[in-house]
């Protein structure tokens, strides 16, 4: 991933896409009353938006003949609407066939919202 780090600014209507193509439609993601009811703050946006997001990174590979064989993500902290996150990813294994890397999201506060791992491959001649 020649460019390692990469920032999205997540929007209501991000959240309310997401929403649609994924068919997650829980309330936490939708509805403010209903996400304070279950004790948050606010709407939280999907945490499977975050790492989706993230792999935008990889893109370039998969155009040259790489894949995402691995992709391990710990989720810590809710991203909330008008959050801008910020995706770095950090080399930590490399050959001709292998890419690893660690990758970290933080929200505008520096705070980590989920950090892991994605492994790309070479597709075999």
């Amino acid at each position: 991933m020649n460019n390692n780090e990469l920032k999205v600014h997540i929007s209501e209507e991000l959240i309310n896409h997401y929403a649609k193509v994924s068919k997650d439609v829980n309330p936490i993601h939708l509805d403010k009353e209903k996400a304070l009811a279950a004790g948050l703050p606010d709407k939280i946006a999907h945490g499977m938006l975050s790492m989706a997001l993230s792999t935008k990174m990889a893109t370039p590979y998969l155009c040259k003949g790489w894949f995402v064989s691995s992709y391990e993500v710990k989720l810590s902290f809710p991203v909330f609407v008008d959050d801008t996150i910020v995706i770095k990813a950090n080399l930590i294994k490399h050959t001709n066939y292998v890419h690893c890397y660690k990758i970290i999201g933080l929200n505008n506060l520096e705070k980590k919202i989920f950090q892991g791992t994605i492994k790309l491959q070479k597709l075999a001649n």
